[in-house]
């Protein structure tokens, strides 16, 4: 279950507090994920924070074989054991910036899917699976295109008046998108199958709070976010330094959800503390 579901469902966890790190006190645009409904296929567009569903989403219902698959594995802990065990040829490099340490694992292979599901298992609340994957055998409609490094953007101010950190690079503030035409988010896009099983897991992880409101007649869902955060309570142990306390520290307020499918426009609000 991705990140934003679990706020959904009242569930939120280490993988949740993780995501929010980055946020300060104030109001801030989420994730938007784009879905096209159709006979056998499903297509999708998101952004970053929102890919990993369907990253995972490929990896457990891609048809067996060959797949292409490449693009770059993303940690911010040394955690090249917990790779060790794949097939996969991964070579690790680490780095420093600005701000945390980063170790990094590019990817340019045929593996057969078997292996590349393996990938799921060393999943942890710090890994990012920026992977582009297809057939080799150019099998329709699967596919899936990742950009393979972070947003190189920041957040919009939020109400205390100060941009946070992406965890990208810092190029000043996003222009904003007229109201009347957003663009479509580019971070992640493909298709798989349209299959029951297949649009389960999709609409279970995209949508769990409006999928009664999805018929076979469906054609389009968009899904929006505001991420606000209204409290921010810091560890106050004096021997932490600040980096430390500001990844331990607990952020309370709300997950702001606007769904449309097929020009019917919800809007739902939830609350977390993570």
């Amino acid at each position: 279950m991705n990140w934003l579901a679990k706020i959904v469902k009242g569930k939120p966890d280490e993988y949740v507090h993780a995501k929010l790190v980055k946020y300060g006190i104030g109001t801030y645009p989420g994730p938007r994920t784009v879905i096209g409904l159709s006979q056998g296929r499903i297509a999708f567009k998101a952004d970053f924070d929102h890919e990993r569903m369907f990253v995972e989403g490929y990896l457990k219902f891609a048809p067996r074989g060959m797949h292409k698959v490449s693009g770059t594995i993303v940690t911010y802990t040394d955690r090249k054991s917990a790779f060790a065990g794949l097939t996969l040829p991964l070579s690790w490099t680490k780095s420093k910036g600005e701000g945390a340490t980063v170790f990094k694992a590019k990817l340019s292979e045929a593996a057969p899917i078997e292996d590349l599901r393996a990938l799921l298992e060393a999943d942890d609340p710090t890994t990012f699976l920026l992977l582009s994957m297809s057939p080799r055998e150019g099998t329709k409609p699967w596919t899936i295109t990742t950009k393979s490094s972070f947003p190189k953007v920041t957040f919009a101010k939020g109400a205390s008046g100060k941009a946070e950190d992406s965890g990208a690079d810092e190029k000043g503030e996003e222009e904003e998108e007229p109201e009347s035409k957003q663009k479509d988010p580019t971070f992640c896009k493909g298709a798989y199958s349209n299959t029951p099983e297949i649009l389960e897991f999709v609409l279970s992880e995209a949508i769990p709070d409006l999928i009664s409101e999805v018929t076979p007649k469906s054609k389009n869902i968009e899904i929006d976010h505001q991420i606000v955060i209204d409290r921010i309570v810091v560890p106050e142990d004096d021997k932490l330094p600040f980096s430390e306390k500001r990844r331990l520290a607990r952020k309370t307020g709300k997950l702001v959800r606007k769904i449309t499918i097929d020009g019917k426009t919800t809007n739902k609000e939830y609350p977390f503390t993570a």
